[in-house]
This record gives structure tokens, C-alpha cells and sequence, in this order.
């Protein structure tokens, strides 16, 4: 049922205005019309065609429309097939969309011409978190981390994967790590409330994720995770007090069931389910190089 998703709600997508897909269509035309000659055209990398294409791209997916952007900068690696540029935007566009398989394969060939990009190894290690495969998204994050070790991002995301690998306070060091660079990171707060929680310490879960849930820049998301902690808990009134918060009496009771069904998971499937789950993806921004 579509209810027992509300506690990840998919956030909609909002359309290009007229004037930024008038301007798409014009790049479109500009790069369809040099396929034959990328390297010779005015689309070289460097130039003020290719920057126009990615800039475009880049508007497209903030507006949501990750498809049209996607299509852009497959045309822009098109004309500059040694950039990994166009490749790691792409690779996160195309998680954006849900195609965690095209989007690794993007990271992947975007990391062949450039080893050591750590976008394109924290984009690959957050596309292989949703497909379900943390030991090995924890290798890209932890070779990420070496080559940027003051990014807040790749501290969270690694701490993702040790949660869904089951070692808990490896992940809680790693958001800790994180905080201690950037301490007012809410998603590092949600993840690290998230870990400790799987740990069994709900009570300084709670304590983390209550200041969040009742922040006035708190989200949803972040909300509907306190309620999630409650309910882990056993505490089934307050899950549901702070589910009516955002949600229908027809969808708390949906999340209320959904708890219960994780309180009797075994730790290590749990943690995968939280971990794999969008209200932690969206919160790190898997599928933007950020995110």
C-alpha cells in the first residue's frame, strides 16, 4: 500500500519553466549538430558551448527534471569523452531517477578517466548503498575519504554503510567524525539518532532526533524518523502522536504496523532496511554529488 511508504515520502517533481527547456532545446540542436566533430566544434571542453551544456543540465536536475538533464550530459560527454564531468552528474541524475545500475555504470566509467574523483567515488559508493551493497560502497568511501578527509558528506555515507553492515559503533564514530567538522549537519545528527537507535540506546536516539524533529527547518522526514525511533522502542503512543504530526490516521497506523514488523527484524536486516531506506538517502543526498 502507498501508505506504508508515507515515512519516505517521494518529493514531486518540478517541471522546467518554458524559458530553461526553450534554452535546452537550443543546446540540444548546438550538440546534435557536432556529433560528428565534438573535438572541433565550439563544445570543447574549456569553451563557452560546453560550459552553456553543463549549466543547462545543471538547472534541468534542480528543477527536477532529471530526464531532460540526463539527456544533456550524455550529449556533453558525447563531445568531451575524457571529462569525467558530464559523467559524475549524470551518474547522480540518473540516481536521482532511480536507475541505481546506469548511475554506477556512470560513476564507474567517470572514475576510469579520473581515479581519483571524489565525487565520483562517493556517487558510486551512495548508488551501491541503495542497491543493497555496503561493503563494497564502503571501499569508495573510505578511499574518498583519504583523498578529502574534511568532507562531512563522505563521513556520513560511510557511516550508512557500517550501520548496514551491522557495526554500529564504527558508524557512530564516523558521524561523530563528521560532526566534528561540521556540527550543525542535520544529516549527520539524523543518521548518527538513526545508528543508536539499531543499538538499542533509544533513549539518546531520542534525545538526538527530538531537537531535529522540532527544529523549524525540521522536515518531514526527520520528523517521521523520531516517530520511527518511538516506535522501535515500544513506545507506540508517542510514535503515533508525532506520526499525526504530518500523516492521516489511515498511514500512522500503516507505520505503526511497519514498526513492528522492524522491532522483530533480526539487527544486521534491520539495519539494511534503515539504511537502504530513502528517508536516510534523501537526507545524505545518495544520488546528488552533494548528492
Amino acid at each position: 500500500m502507498e501508505e506504508t511508504v508515507l515515512i519516505v515520502p517521494s518529493a514531486r517533481a518540478a517541471r522546467p519553466t518554458a524559458r530553461l527547456a526553450a534554452v535546452a532545446i537550443a543546446v540540444l540542436a548546438l550538440l546534435g549538430g557536432c556529433a560528428t566533430d565534438p573535438m572541433q566544434s565550439s563544445l570543447a571542453p574549456g569553451s563557452d558551448g560546453y560550459a552553456a551544456t553543463i549549466r543547462v543540465a545543471d538547472a534541468m536536475r534542480t528543477s527536477g527534471d532529471n530526464a531532460s538533464a540526463v539527456a544533456l550530459y550524455r550529449r556533453a560527454n558525447a563531445a568531451a569523452p575524457t571529462d569525467p564531468v558530464p559523467l559524475v552528474k549524470m551518474g547522480g541524475a540518473l540516481a536521482d531517477l532511480g536507475a541505481f545500475d546506469e548511475a554506477a555504470a556512470a560513476f564507474r566509467e567517470a572514475l576510469k578517466l579520473d581515479a581519483d574523483n571524489v565525487d565520483a567515488l562517493r556517487g558510486l559508493g551512495n548508488t551501491l548503498l541503495s542497491l543493497d551493497q555496503p561493503q563494497m560502497a564502503a571501499t569508495h568511501f573510505e578511499r574518498a575519504l583519504k583523498l578529502a578527509p574534511t568532507d562531512p558528506r563522505t563521513y556520513n555515507s560511510l557511516g550508512v554503510a557500517l550501520d548496514m553492515l551491522g557495526n554500529h559503533d564504527g558508524a557512530q564514530e564516523r558521524y561523530l567524525a563528521g560532526l566534528a567538522i561540521d556540527a550543525e549537519n542535520r544529516s549527520l545528527k539524523n543518521n548518527l539518532g538513526l545508528s543508536l537507535a539499531l543499538s538499542g540506546d533509544y533513549n539518546e536516539a531520542i534525545a538526538v532526533l527530538r531537537p531535529l524533529a522540532f527544529h523549524p527547518a525540521a522536515t518531514v522526514r526527520i520528523r517521521q524518523n523520531l516517530a520511527l525511533v518511538y516506535g522501535l522502542s515500544g513506545d507506540l503512543d508517542s510514535a503515533a502522536q508525532i506520526a499525526r504530526i504530518d500523516l492521516d490516521d489511515t498511514a500512522v497506523r500503516s507505520n505503526l504496523a511497519y514498526y513492528g514488523v522492524l522491532r522483530d527484524l533480526a539487527d544486521q536486516p534491520r539495519a539494511s532496511s534503515l539504511g537502504a531506506n530513502p528517508v536516510r538517502r534523501e537526507v545524505l543526498g545518495a544520488g546528488r554529488t552533494t548528492r
